[in-house]
């Protein structure tokens, strides 16, 4: 792979010797326009992963455009592959991300293009697979009909299918997104914190519990995870009753288990 070049204003950001790697990252990542400057990369990453131990780990990102991949190479993982199913299939619409694992060396992490429909990843190889604000687009269409259309129910169980048979025996899924049913969405407002969600688009997570149950995950775990203003209160999860009047964010754990 060819060397991508690092702006000197980057650079200064990145190796600033005061602040630890997370902080370099999130201020090289708002340097370079992956995130706003107010994004607590370590405290999204630390909901995300809670205490899932990275290190020796293969870890696939379903979705997004890396910024976990980069985490879990920073915590020693093995190989974190970042699948981007919205991008062109070519490295400059990810750049920005090649020129992070260049400058804090962390080549295991990486891009590959593709729906997870069609990527051929290797069979039981991931320790954990990662999908944050992503389930949705896998098929959204269908994802709409899901609780009308045996078709759209089919359609996803085949992912949800191949992502299992790329996971290890005893691998975790985490999903983390909206859920269906939000205070606002239900009155039809628009939620002032999330204003852009279509809450029709969206799933409970006991719905997605369920049909992963037919495609070799058990154990599911749901918590309902608190905004960036809760995170930066130390806050990270709240109770259901309250994230249904807040932003409705979910995140379920699930164990391969056949």
């Amino acid at each position: 792979m060819e060397s991508r070049p690092v702006s000197a204003t980057y650079q200064v950001v990145a190796r600033e010797p005061a602040a630890s790697k997370e902080e370099r990252i999130r201020r090289l990542g708002h340097a370079m326009g992956l995130w706003d400057k107010d994004f607590d990369y370590a405290r999204t990453c630390r909901q995300v992963f809670r205490n899932f131990d990275l290190q020796g780990k293969t870890v696939l990102e379903i979705g997004g455009n890396g910024i976990f991949c980069l985490w879990a190479a920073l915590r020693g993982a093995q190989e974190a592959i970042g699948l981007d199913h919205l991008s062109r299939d070519t490295e400059e619409d990810h750049a920005a991300f090649y020129a992070m694992t260049e400058e804090f060396a962390l080549p295991q992490a990486r891009i590959a293009h593709g729906k997870v429909q069609e990527y051929n990843g290797p069979e039981s190889v991931f320790d954990l697979v990662v999908s944050v604000s992503s389930i949705n687009f896998l098929d959204e269409k269908s994802c709409i009909r899901l609780r009308e259309s045996p078709l759209a129910v089919m359609a996803y169980e085949k992912i949800f299918r191949r992502v299992a048979r790329m996971t290890r025996l005893g691998g975790k899924l985490v999903i983390l997104d909206a859920a269906r049913h939000n205070f606002f969405g239900d009155l039809a407002f628009r939620n002032p914190a999330s204003p852009y969600v279509e809450w029709f688009k969206h799933q409970q997570p006991e719905y997605w519990a369920g049909l992963l149950e037919n495609c070799g995950f058990g154990r599911a775990n749901i918590r309902w995870a608190g905004g960036r203003f809760l995170r930066d209160l130390h806050i990270p999860y709240i109770p259901k009753s309250l994230a249904y009047f807040g932003q409705s964010i979910f995140r379920l754990e699930m164990t391969r288990v056949r």
